[in-house]
């Protein structure tokens, strides 16, 4: 399989989990407004709700960032290097998907510590009492896989002698 196929291939399974994650968070939302609802209405909040929304959200958004760094549609201004030529704007384009695909992986290496940290402490949420290093880990291995995409957006910016084209 070529380096364009698996490319494709990548960035379609990161599409499909980011549209997954916004079906999620719609139905957070929906949740949220019937907590709302609930909770004014009838004095009668749905119970837990608030720390299973913050975690949850926490896992929707984390699982939007491959697809944003695969298709590269991530914010970018770019008047200085249009206005310097299009070699100087290439270049500038690589340094920037190298010091994102640098951020996300550090950032990667945080949540992992961080995850790791939750179970070791065992820590819960406060009002279902359930672990929270679950959710914390799959938001971990969703910045891992992000930081894995953005490496690929470096690779595929490098030079044609990198077999790429």
């Amino acid at each position: 399989m070529n380096d364009n196929t698996w490319s494709a291939r990548v960035e379609r399974a990161a599409a499909g989990l980011a549209l997954a994650a916004v079906g999620g968070l719609l139905l957070l939302a929906a949740g949220t407004a019937v907590d709302v609802l609930l909770r004014y209405a009838f004095a009668s909040p749905i119970r837990g709700f608030v720390d299973i929304a913050s975690l949850t959200g926490a896992v929707l958004l984390a699982a939007c960032f491959p697809y944003v760094l695969v298709s590269r549609t991530n914010i970018s201004v770019d008047i200085l290097g249009r206005s310097l030529g299009r070699g100087f704007k290439t270049t500038l384009d690589r340094f920037a998907a190298l010091v994102t695909a640098a951020f996300f992986a550090l950032m990667a290496w945080q949540y992992v510590h961080f995850a790791l940290e939750m179970h070791e402490t065992s820590q819960l949420i406060p009002v279902l009492r359930w672990p929270v290093w679950p959710w914390w880990s799959a938001v971990a291995l969703l910045i891992v896989l992000a930081a894995a995409g953005a490496a690929l957006t470096v690779w595929k910016r490098m030079p044609e002698d990198n077999g790429n084209g």
